[in-house]
């Protein structure tokens, strides 16, 4: 919104390339890992251990977890052994996307609850990391939402279009369908509604 570099959008890792994941993670200063993926064959593997997982140079210690309403948020630190940097990372695994392809979640408040706990509680010089299966269907619908909150939020008003076509000219192929544009409109009025950011007319 404000045109920092707020965000990396990215697909799923994969087996060999959890390495890769860790390592951005720590380079770009990450300190919120946005999931919406599921776990298991053919879908998002499980990029961490229960302990302490070691990446070349990059520790990742597993700390706790806790299951919200839709989702669950995961807290880890992440050390680099070269340096000595430490860093605190919590991560977000939105639950309840429809598998279909191109499906949007009905119910528009669990992501726009997902959208402002990650906003919250990400300082403004660190990077969110946002991922799905091929890092532009999921990724970019939350981005654009998170955008929009952001714009209600300091404006009391919202352009979907404009953040819409924003989101399109930085990654190709995304918010590219009426289903997902259609939800954008539907979750930034409830949002307005829910925290009473509409303006009298």
């Amino acid at each position: 919104y404000d045109n920092s570099e707020g965000f990396i959008i990215t697909q799923d890792p994969l087996p060999n390339t959890i390495m890769d994941f860790w390592r951005m993670v720590s380079e770009h200063n990450v300190s919120t890992i946005v999931m919406l993926s599921e776990i298991g064959d053919g879908k998002c593997p499980r990029y961490w251990d229960d302990g302490t997982a070691q990446y070349e140079h990059i520790a990742v210690q597993y700390e706790e977890s806790e299951s919200c309403p839709y989702y669950t948020r995961r807290q880890f630190r992440v050390t680099n052994n070269k340096n000595g940097d430490s860093a605190s990372v919590r991560q977000l695994q939105y639950q309840g996307w429809p598998t279909a392809p191109g499906h949007v979640p009905e119910v528009t408040r669990g992501l726009a609850e997902l959208a402002d706990a990650a906003r919250q509680h990400r300082p403004s010089d660190h990077t969110m990391l946002v991922h799905c299966h091929l890092g532009t269907e999921r990724s970019a619908l939350f981005v654009a939402l998170c955008i929009l909150i952001c714009q209600l939020r300091v404006e009391r008003r919202v352009d979907v279009n404009t953040v819409a076509r924003k989101v399109r000219s930085q990654r190709a192929r995304t918010v590219d369908t009426f289903l997902q544009y259609e939800f954008l409109h539907r979750a930034i009025l409830n949002y307005a509604e829910l925290h009473n950011l509409l303006e009298d007319s």
